[in-house]
């Protein structure tokens, strides 16, 4: 892949942005999160949270927890664009297929207790942090106690303070949370490789991915440097 410039701005889709402005509502408390943005955990910064429709909301093809698949699938069918809704549905079945029994888990949890943290999203409804909550909501939505919603942090769009996210932004938020043991189903082998090395060809080093692991967050540069040059010190 080529680098791609360090300030590259993820492209917003507007008509969905558009969509997402019109039908988020406020949701219930706690109305706000703190989440691993920018600075903005550091800096104890809020944002609101929202309630939109699950079926605005969109799984992202490069997320890193189905990375092989994505990859396999592209070498024998063609490229898959998000946006359309078959690929849509290409994406949740990779995601239904990679670890059925934490997904077992999470549906008996969300059945019980609802969604307990919310996703986080871009601006035109791409999912950043959530992509298996979104799954397993949609398949409760129909049945007794279940909902249309998801609650969500929407990240900054063009015209908002601060501007929309970068390219390698989108890539640190989705690492931190992945990074983070809180019972969610982690990247592993064969993904967790390419998620890796797609970050490095985004301009985001192997360094600066392992500071946000909290097994090297505290590393001397000197210890950092004594690491194995390779995705295998993260896997």
């Amino acid at each position: 892949m080529p680098r791609i410039a360090v300030n590259a701005k993820r492209e917003i889709v507007e008509d969905f942005a558009r969509v997402i402005r019109e039908r988020k509502t406020e949701g219930p408390k706690p109305a706000t999160e703190v989440i691993s943005f920018r600075d903005e955990r550091r800096n104890n910064i809020e944002r609101r949270v929202y309630q939109v429709p699950i079926g605005l909301l969109r799984y992202r093809k490069d997320n890193g927890r189905i990375a092989s698949d994505v990859m396999n699938y592209e070498r024998l069918n063609g490229l898959i664009d998000e946006k359309d809704a078959a690929a849509q549905s290409i994406l949740r079945q990779f995601l239904a297929d990679k670890d059925p029994e934490k997904v077992e888990i999470l549906t008996h949890s969300i059945a019980a207790h609802g969604q307990n943290e919310p996703a986080i999203i871009t601006a035109d409804g791409f999912l950043i942090n959530g992509n298996r909550r979104k799954m397993v909501m949609e398949h409760l939505a129909s049945k007794p106690g279940g909902s249309e919603y998801m609650k969500v942090v929407i990240l900054p769009g063009a015209t908002d303070p601060g501007g929309s996210p970068t390219l390698i932004e989108i890539e640190q938020l989705e690492n931190r949370y992945q990074l983070q043991s809180e019972g969610k189903s982690e990247y592993y082998g064969f993904d967790r490789a390419l998620s890796i090395n797609r970050k490095i060809d985004l301009g985001f080093s192997l360094r600066d991915q392992l500071r946000d692991d909290p097994r090297y967050a505290h590393v001397s540069e000197k210890d950092l440097d004594q690491l194995p040059k390779g995705p295998q010190v993260a896997a």
